[in-house]
């Protein structure tokens, strides 16, 4: 904390005194705002990256390691109707997937931001991986057309979301986002072991 007296101001004005003023204390600067981006400011960005993403379409090259099967899905996931409140802190969005053409699923979801646990930024390789071995297919390996990237979110209990997208920058910084905004809303994992 600064404090100034009389004498010093004096002294430095080439004055001949000896009289001292009480210091005055001058308050400190302001604090930084700490946390970041405001929930609203967050909420706003992650709403106007999600909406963008819209349709992204992918080959996947797959090969069945146990039988030496090989085979090809065309992939088409949509996000739509992305709606972020701040004031709910929930994510909600429409989406749907299609695989050679058929519709897989179709249907709004929601995401409440307090019961995320866990985010993580995979490849889309990686990705399939883990829904093939969680599928009962841990012997098939994917190769994708074009290259993609996946922003998994992991609620409590079973529920996940996730989000596709054509290049690894805006993965992170959305994933970035989603860790703000599910630590304002109080999610996130709070065990200490």
């Amino acid at each position: 904390m600064r404090s100034y007296s009389y004498v010093v101001f004096a002294a430095l004005l080439g004055m001949v005194t000896t009289v001292a003023v009480p210091q005055q204390v001058v308050p400190p600067p302001p604090r930084p705002v700490d946390g970041g981006a405001s929930l609203a400011v967050t909420m706003q960005f992650l709403q106007t990256r999600l909406s963008e993403l819209g349709a992204i379409y992918y080959a996947a090259y797959i090969v069945d390691n146990a039988t030496g099967r090989e085979w090809v899905e065309q992939v088409g996931v949509e996000t739509r109707g992305v709606r972020a409140d701040a004031a709910a802190c929930r994510i909600e969005y429409h989406l749907k997937n299609t695989t050679d053409g058929k519709v897989s699923y179709d249907h709004d979801e929601a995401i409440p931001l307090h019961e995320v646990q866990s985010l993580e930024v995979r490849t889309g390789v990686q990705h399939r991986k883990r829904l093939d071995s969680s599928d009962g297919h841990p012997t098939w390996d994917a190769r994708m057309d074009p290259p993609l990237f996946v922003v998994v979110i992991r609620r409590s209990g079973k529920d996940t979301d996730w989000f596709y997208f054509g290049d690894e920058d805006t993965a992170s910084r959305v994933a970035r986002g989603m860790v703000h905004a599910v630590e304002l809303c109080g999610g996130g994992n709070r065990d200490p072991f």
